[in-house]
């Protein structure tokens, strides 16, 4: 539900606690990169390398929203930290570093959903991915 209240904007319902939990998550991504000694936006670069190992400089710069010089500037320190190769490859050190920031990730989604039987987390998963393929489709419009 969305309301105006004096100059603020407000949702509610499933907007609003989508809307929490994504800023959850992203707390949650920022705390890990702090604790990986990156910025948010080098583990998300990292993360994409990580996903996909053949991408190039021009697909990092579009998934990253950010400009060709900005992009190259984060390769360039992940590179000279020896995280990744100049050919958008992670390095050992690389693998071992997102290794344990996807084993942190999973740990505090798994914690988060503590209270959820097998049976419910597998129809929330599930929902998730549904609703993310409709938004990406929408978006795609």
């Amino acid at each position: 539900m969305y309301r105006l209240i004096g100059n603020n904007h407000s949702l509610g319902g499933l907007p609003f606690s989508a809307q929490v939990f994504v800023r959850s998550l992203d707390r949650v991504r920022g705390r890990l990169a702090d604790d990986a000694g990156v910025t948010r936006l080098e583990l998300q670069a990292l993360g994409r390398i990580a996903e996909e190992s053949d991408i190039d400089a021009a697909a990092l710069a579009q998934h990253l929203d950010a400009t060709t010089s900005t992009t190259e500037s984060v390769v360039h320190g992940l590179i000279e930290r020896g995280l990744v190769t100049p050919q958008l490859e992670l390095t050992p050190a690389g693998h071992a570093l997102m290794e344990k920031v996807y084993l942190d990730f999973q740990g505090s989604i798994l914690e988060a959903a503590e209270s959820l039987d097998e049976e419910r987390r597998y129809a929330f998963e599930a929902a998730l991915l549904r609703m993310a393929r409709k938004l990406d489709d929408a978006a795609e419009r």
